[in-house]
């Protein structure tokens, strides 16, 4: 998008700031101005009493040299000095507006979603969008406008004047208006979807309006200036310039030729005689401004400034105006380009129908401020923020959206509809009638940023939900209205909504469901129903100790006869509710009379809400349909209980209507309130106190206060049994857990923590869920790493699996012969990494994972020999020839690489051990799905945004970027795509961050002296959180270096979702080009490409950018901490089950290879860490990039690394990435070269014969051969006649014309043979181990192929150290 260009610039000397030509001009003493949150005390002393604001034309310049500056660009420059020191008021002004709207907006926002993604499209979109605002907003300020409001896609645009000038003035405004439409007036879009621009002008008596609370402030224009716009705007079409009557009438209409719009007073504009540029210099001069203003021009557009000085008063009335989540942001002096995310919210539309009787200012004024002050109020507990205001003919209209950065409440969408429900009572209450109010709310992936221009933009939100909510208001109104995101989200029983008909909205295609949100009603009183059943067809999973307690305690009960509280406290998604609900049905099974309900989060806010749901249930009121029964019930139940005249008070808590007694209206309201207490008592223990029973509350912590004022007591008196489930972080949770903890209600109180699900319960459940008996190892790693033990998360990752197609179900059946074909090769090595669950049942019967097949003594030698032509050797070893035509059988099966061997012994299988390995049905991901590229479900991604939104914003960038890098990085790397104004902070932060338990250094880091453990040198937690530099933590220049993992996965993903496309691809970017310095082997195995020469053969791809600042330095640093970061990296991948204990069988060790060390005094082999850190990640940012050449490219390198190092299943994932890579290329694109195409099958045969697959293999280096132009026959004839040809070759022919390539040619024809030599070499191997005549006429052929090959290449390497002085070859 636009606002990925904005950077923030250098401040300018004090030389230039008197320079007029410049686009920024600052006054004496050019200091920036902090913004704080509290005060003032932070203020730079060095700061100026004046300011003259003035910024650039353009997203790609550099244009804002201060906090002040960036801050002022949010607000018009009608606001000026004394505006913004004078409390809420009204004024007249005159003027000119503008109204200008994109046309399809809507249509084209549901076109970019349905081409991409929700949150790819929305990212687009914007981008679309702030290209074409930018653009028509440089005209906008070229022409000296002042940008009052922008409304999505429409900007309100004011040409302030006196009342004698409002003729040259319309003119200035259409000359503008003509060049916008003539320049901009239609644009094409990606999605095909053309957009246009209609325009309305006016001039008419208006006033400004500023309204408020003592916090925040709002402004707007109203009067007959704004009605006459409104109206000129709806007059015109795409393409249009209307004129309001008014302003028709002001203007010089000798200028103009109209067309008259059919019975209106307005006018078409159809063309007009150009102002001359002396006139239109007279026009802007003569515009109304401050009188401590300056208007500058500069290259391009030019923006009416004002002076403003640094006095606290006025900043703070200053910071206002400002949105609260770009305040935050701006108090961290982030820079433009981090204000922007994509993030889920919920937004909220709340319109105000004017009524006809408010016609003057003062009543507006007045309507206005009473409705903001109300509205924030009620918004204020459930932190939500009123976004923009947006005054029109037909009424006023407030966005607001819960969920944007910083600290808010879990169940945003849950606390958004009922402040929905608040504002829509209290409104219809205060403007007459429901009728006058509209509220819709949506919840979904939007933009939260900077739109606009430079010189003036807003902190606004845009998306395809947000378009959904303004079309609901305006559909459904004297309502509240949800989308069934929301519904989903609010987890509220379906008898709080409604659903209402489907109406067509504009421009929408497919709004769903659309539901009326009632609120509270007489069913949601009284119902108290678990939402959660247990399923009759599984088990719960994972929670045997717990059901374990809660039958020992049981029985204790029984036994004793003592009242005992079984509470059991977790997380949101631990399974309690399913917990409660497996009890429940257990308790039922043993014949006990359960009392099972659940509370919701706003039943705390109810008065006796538990207490009536818990007496209705137990005494059996649920299912009375009709008044009359319910009151027989509570006099059967209750006769003996209470006296008869107390039954009246029981009217308003069970909606019953018993006679009110002579007693109870005798009463004064205090001893009303006691006889209340005293019945609700007495029934109580009635309820529970008679027969055995258990009572189930599900989210205890919702118990409201006067409720648990009557059951506490009562629970001391009588004796009953209740099972209970809190979450943490609640008043009621900790009274729980300190009652538990004390000695003498110990006896009475069992607090049991839910744990986390064990690995193998996870794998379990997904079996479960999925109905499988088995799935695959990646999968399995994918759920366990990502759900962290909590069952909802795993529900949640597989329900997004499932609904993007991203699984493969197909049944299993031993003795399945495989196919030869590279996809069956595929599948089978995904059925070979399926997962079994170790220590769930009875040790399993292993199948083997690999097919049994003849294998040859030379077979081995041939890997161990192509192993080292991968790894660059410049001439292969000799083969050791076969000593007869049939091959020499060997006893045992070659050793298989680690993580196949890890995969036979760790199998994760849902099955018992009699079927194991036995037919069923198995999951598997599909070929073409890669996991790490897995979207987070916007459910999952809420909840690790709430925890990444407790952080202040400067921590929140620095994971941001991390983030970027991936789940592991490396200080060198952070510090080079950090900013360069943030680097000299990282350490501090770092050390916070470590400190908050979301990062941790990886083992054997060297933690530098600024960065020690938190627990030797402590600091408060005031001085972390305020960034004070202190003797603990100090900001020093020297940065650290080491390694850094995230400690949960999640957290990484969401906090990387949050980049908007333009930016991410520009930090992929500054990430790849710090990468491929180190894209090459260790020191020990001569530190040069896995495919010899790759770089010369490719031609396409460019080299990445050299690294800049500080992370150029100390490149040893950098090559150990990036092995330090891929050993974590290679531990994440092959550990699928974390924290299980390995039994001997599992614990495996890698094939030893010739990289390893020929002796115990050879330096080890890092390659295995650097194809982790540097190569895997190298592809993944190529690929993110959208860069397909230079991805496949390193695709293929880490297949060649893979192979390097021995494991072949790697290798073998990493081809088939390729593979769906390739095929998603145009092939008329040439997007890969040739040599990459050979080299793509080369290592598809090599990895076919290292797991057997010996015809697949031959096939696929055929394939290179013919792609490399050294085609092999494929029949005895052919191979006869080829090898007397090969027989002909001259050798010194061959050096002459090695000789006389130039440099760049003869590496690149290096490159070739090389590759040549390694295919034939292997194709050697390939027929020598078939034994027959023929086959052996083959293998020779090869054999002297390979040596032409060989002697060749040796003639290029003889004639570049030739020209280099005989230097060596790098």
């Amino acid at each position: 998008m636009a606002t990925g260009c904005v950077a923030a610039g250098e401040r300018t000397s004090a030389s230039n700031e008197l320079c007029v030509r410049r686009q920024l001009v600052l006054g004496k003493g050019g200091s920036s101005c902090k913004f704080s949150n509290r005060s003032l005390k932070r203020l730079p002393s060095a700061l100026s009493s004046e300011k003259v604001l003035m910024m650039a034309s353009a997203w790609e310049r550099k244009y804002h040299h201060s906090d002040l500056e960036k801050a002022a660009a949010f607000l018009p420059g009608l606001l000026a000095e004394d505006s913004l020191q004078s409390n809420c008021y009204s004024q007249p002004i005159d003027g000119v507006l503008l109204f200008a709207d994109i046309s399809a907006f809507t249509t084209l926002t549901e076109k970019f979603i349905q081409r991409s993604s929700t949150e790819r499209g929305t990212d687009e979109l914007v981008q679309t969008l702030n290209c074409y605002l930018c653009d028509i907003l440089e005209e906008v300020l070229t022409f000296g406008g002042d940008i009052l409001k922008f409304a999505g896609d429409a900007v309100l645009v004011l040409w302030r004047t006196s009342h004698r000038e409002l003729a040259k003035t319309i003119s200035l405004v259409l000359q503008c208006s003509r060049q916008i439409q003539k320049k901009y007036g239609s644009r094409d879009t990606p999605v095909g979807q053309k957009v246009r621009l209609k325009i309305g002008i006016s001039a008419a008596p208006m006033s400004l309006v500023v309204f408020g609370d003592r916090d925040w402030r709002y402004f707007c224009i109203c009067g007959q200036a704004l009605h006459e716009v409104c109206e000129a705007h709806e007059l015109a079409d795409p393409g249009d310039v209307v004129l309001s009557a008014t302003s028709w009438e002001l203007c010089e209409q000798h200028r103009l030729r109209t067309k008259h719009l059919a019975g209106k007073r307005a006018v078409k504009v159809t063309g007009m005689d150009q102002m001359s540029r002396s006139e239109r210099q007279e026009a802007l001069r003569k515009l109304v401004r401050h009188p401590l203003s300056h208007r500058l021009e500069g290259e391009g557009a030019m923006r009416p400034t004002h002076v403003l000085s640094n006095r606290p008063k006025l900043v703070e009335m200053f910071r206002k105006y400002i949105p609260e989540a770009a305040l935050r942001k701006l108090d961290d002096r982030l820079p433009l380009d981090l204000f922007s995310e994509l993030r889920p919210v919920t937004s909220l539309f709340v319109h105000l129908q004017l009524s006809a009787d408010i016609i003057s200012t003062a009543e507006v004024f007045e309507f206005l401020h009473s409705a903001s002050r109300m509205l924030l109020e009620i918004l204020s507990p459930h932190k939500g923020e009123v976004n923009k205001v947006l005054l029109c003919d037909k009424g006023c209209t407030f966005l607001c959206v819960f969920g944007l950065i910083g600290e808010k409440l879990p169940y945003k969408s849950l606390h958004a509809l009922q402040s929905a429900v608040q504002i829509f009572n209290s409104f219809s209450t205060m403007f007459g009638g429901k009728k006058a109010v509209s509220v819709a709310v949506t919840s979904g992936m939007v933009f939260c940023g900077i739109t606009g221009h430079p010189l003036r933009n807003e902190y606004t939100v845009l998306g395809q939900k947000v378009n959904l909510a303004a079309r609901m208001m305006v559909r459904y109104p004297g309502l509240v209205s949800c989308d069934a995101a929301t519904y989903a989200a609010s987890r509220l029983p379906p008898y709080y909504f409604k659903e209402l008909p489907e109406r067509k909205m504009k421009g929408i295609i497919r709004p769903g469901t659309i539901y009326q949100y009632v609120g509270v009603t007489k069913a949601s009183i009284l119902d108290m129903s678990l939402t959660k059943e247990r399923s009759e067809y599984a088990p719960l999973l994972g929670r045997e100790k717990e059901i374990d307690l809660f039958v020992s305690c049981l029985k204790a009960y029984k036994d004793f006869g003592q009242s005992h509280i079984l509470a059991f406290e977790g997380t949101m998604g631990s399974g309690k509710s399913h917990l409660l609900a497996e009890l429940a049905s257990l308790g039922q099974a043993a014949g006990h009379r359960v009392v099972a309900m659940e509370l919701l989060e706003v039943n705390v806010r109810q008065s006796f809400s538990a207490l009536r749901k818990l007496m209705a249930k137990a005494l059996g009121l649920q299912d009375c349909e009709l008044r009359s029964d319910k009151e027989r019930v509570l006099q059967a139940k209750l006769e003996g209980i209470i006296e008869e005249s107390s039954y009246c008070l029981l009217n308003g808590i069970f909606f019953v209507e018993f006679p009110v007694s002579d007693k109870v209206r005798k009463m004064c309201e205090p001893q009303r309130l006691m006889e209340l207490h005293s019945t609700w008592a007495k029934v109580l223990e009635k309820v529970m106190g008679g027969e055995f029973g258990i009572f189930v509350i599900d989210n205890a912590h919702f118990i409201d206060p006067a409720s648990w004022s009557i059951v506490s007591p009562v629970l001391q008196n009588v004796s009953s049994f209740m099972v209970m489930s809190l979450a943490p972080g609640y008043v009621r949770t900790e009274a729980f857990c300190k009652a538990a903890g004390d000695s003498a209600m110990s006896q009475n109180i069992t607090y049991c923590h839910l744990d986390k699900l064990k690995s193998s319960a996870v794998v379990q459940k997904v079996c479960q869920d999925l109905g499988v008996v088995s799935i695959s190892r990646d999968l399995a790693r994918f759920l366990i790493q990502r759900s962290l033990g909590i069952p909802y998360y795993c529900e949640e990752l597989l329900r997004c699996l499932r609904r993007n197609d991203m699984l493969l179900f197909h049944t299993r059946r031993r003795g399945e012969k495989a196919e030869g074909s590279w996809e069956s090769l595929v599948g089978k090595h995904l059925c070979c990494r399926l997962a079994r669950c170790c220590g769930a049942f009875s040790a399993a019967r292993s199948c083997p994972v690999i097919p049994p097949w003849i294998w040859a003594e030379s077979h081995l030698a041939a890997v161990q020999n192509l192993a080292w032509q991968r790894r660059g050797l410049l001439r292969a070893l000799p083969l050791t020839p076969l000593r007869s035509s049939s091959p020499t059988v060997s006893p045992t099966p070659p050793k298989p690489c680690p993580e196949r061997r890890a995969c036979s012994g760790n199998c994760l299988a849902a099955t018992s051990s009699s079927s194991a390995g036995s037919d069923g049905r198995v999951c598997t991901i599909r070929p073409d799905v890669n996991l790490e590229n897995t979207v987070l479900p916007v459910t999952l991604k809420e909840i690790a945004l709430s925890q990444l939104d407790q952080l202040k914003p400067l921590k929140q960038t620095v994971l941001k970027y991390a983030a970027v890098i991936g789940p592991v990085f490396t200080t060198q790397l952070l510090l080079h795509v950090l900013p360069a104004d943030m680097r000299h902070k990282v350490n501090c932060v770092l050390t916070m961050l470590v400190k908050d338990n979301i990062l941790k250094w990886l083992k054997n880091t060297e933690v530098p002296e600024d960065v020690q453990d938190p627990t030797k040198r402590p600091g408060t937690s005031v001085q972390a959180e305020s960034d004070v530099e202190t003797p603990a933590l100090r900001m020093t220049v020297v940065q650290q270096s080491g390694a850094l993992a995230f400690r949960v996965v999640l957290l990484q993903e969401a906090a990387y979702q949050l980049w908007p496309k333009r930016q991410r691809v520009a930090l992929h970017r500054t990430c790849a080009a710090f990468l491929e310095r180190h894209a090459h082997k260790c020191k020990s195995c001569g530190q040069g490409e896995f495919v010899a020469f790759h770089r010369f053969a490719v031609t396409s791809t460019q080299d990445g950018g050299r690294c800049q600042g500080s992370a150029d330095q100390g490149d040893s640093r950098s090559w150990e901490t990036l092995v330090l970061a891929g050993e974590q990296l290679k531990r994440d991948r092959t550990h699928a089950t974390e924290g299980r204990p390995v039994a001997k069988s599992e614990q495996t060790t890698e094939v030893p290879s010739k990289a390893d060390g020929k002796d115990s005094g050879a330096c080890s082999c890092e390659c295995k860490a650097i194809v982790e850190s540097v190569l895997v990640p190298l592809a993944r940012h190529y690929m993110a990039m959208g860069d397909a050449a230079r991805a496949f490219y390193y695709l293929l390198e880490c297949a060649a690394a893979y192979l390097h190092v021995s494991n072949s299943d790697m290798a073998l994932v990493k081809l088939n990435e390729a593979e769906v890579l390739r095929n998603s290329v145009d092939k008329k694109a040439n997007v890969i070269a040739r040599f990459e195409e050979a080299t793509f099958f080369s290592l598809k045969g090599e990895v076919c014969y290292r797991m057997g697959r010996m015809e697949l293999a031959k096939k696929m280096i055929l394939e290179a051969l013919s792609l490399l132009k050294r085609k092999f026959p494929r029949t005895t004839v052919g191979a006869l006649v080829k090898s007397q040809v090969e027989k002909l070759q001259c050798a010194a022919y061959v050096a002459r014309r090695a000789a006389s390539l130039p440099q760049e040619a003869r590496r690149k024809r290096l490159a070739w043979l090389l590759q040549q030599s390694c295919c034939l070499s292997l194709l050697e191997q390939l027929f020598s181990l078939e034994g027959t005549s023929s086959r052996q006429t083959f293998s020779r052929l090869a054999a002297r192929m390979k040596a032409n090959t060989d002697r060749a290449a040796d003639s290029c390497r003889a004639a570049d150290a030739h020209c280099r002085g005989g230097d060596e070859l790098i």
